[in-house]
């Protein structure tokens, strides 16, 4: 495995563990809402990361070297587990697969991600992580998924747009106020800040032969 993507797997990994990094302002002016639990259904479906930033810096630097990033988010046969689905190209145009499994926590407007990531590299070794962490939607525009990810490592702010609505540049380029604006919110910097370009190619949407197990914690 290339350096490179060495380093992006632990980015990518590693926005998903832990519980403890401290929250920002509570509204951010409207920008800081989370979705209420009976809108969870709006979030289901395919999706394009357009925008993305964290607030450790040394992990941040390794978003330059992503093209493009999608996910799938669909609810499980339990009505509680929602399964994530990643795929991930860098610039080499290689690519990588990340599988999440995330469940409700009692009550909470938070999501406790229950990991089980299945990372497929060219020469089609599959490597296994498991861990825990939080995850966030937040209210946002129509068409729009918006997550905040909370670890030990930091915070990660990620921006998507439902596939089909993912290509108009100058559309994904207004956004962009509003989405350093929470960052700063957040006190996460934005310099570094992924931004989809509306043109790079996709990794193939493939699966691994077992299904996703839910991990009980």
């Amino acid at each position: 495995m290339s350096v490179v993507k060495q380093v992006l797997l632990l980015v990518l990994v590693l926005a998903a563990m832990g519980i403890n990094a401290a929250p920002g302002p509570e509204d951010c002016d409207g920008l800081n809402v989370t979705l209420p639990t009976n809108q969870l259904h709006t979030t289901y479906g395919d999706w394009v990361m357009v925008w993305s930033v964290c607030d450790n810096l040394q992990f941040s630097g390794a978003l330059m070297y992503l093209a493009s990033c999608k996910i799938e988010l669909r609810l499980l046969p339990d009505n509680n587990t929602v399964a994530l689905k990643q795929w991930t190209m860098l610039r080499d145009k290689s690519c990588a697969q990340y599988f999440f499994n995330m469940s409700r926590v009692s009550d909470s407007e938070d999501f406790t991600l229950n990991i089980s990531v299945r990372t497929v590299e060219d020469n089609g070794d599959i490597s296994q992580y498991n861990d825990y962490a939080k995850v966030t939607f937040l209210n946002t525009c129509p068409d729009c998924l918006m997550m905040v990810y909370r670890g030990y490592v930091g915070q990660f702010l990620l921006s998507y747009r439902r596939e089909g609505h993912h290509q108009d540049v100058e559309q994904l380029k207004a956004s962009h106020s509003d989405n350093k604006k929470l960052a700063e919110c957040l006190r996460i910097p934005h310099a570094n800040a992924f931004s989809y370009d509306g043109v790079s190619d996709f990794c193939p949407k493939t699966y691994p032969p077992p299904a996703v197990e839910h991990v009980q914690s």
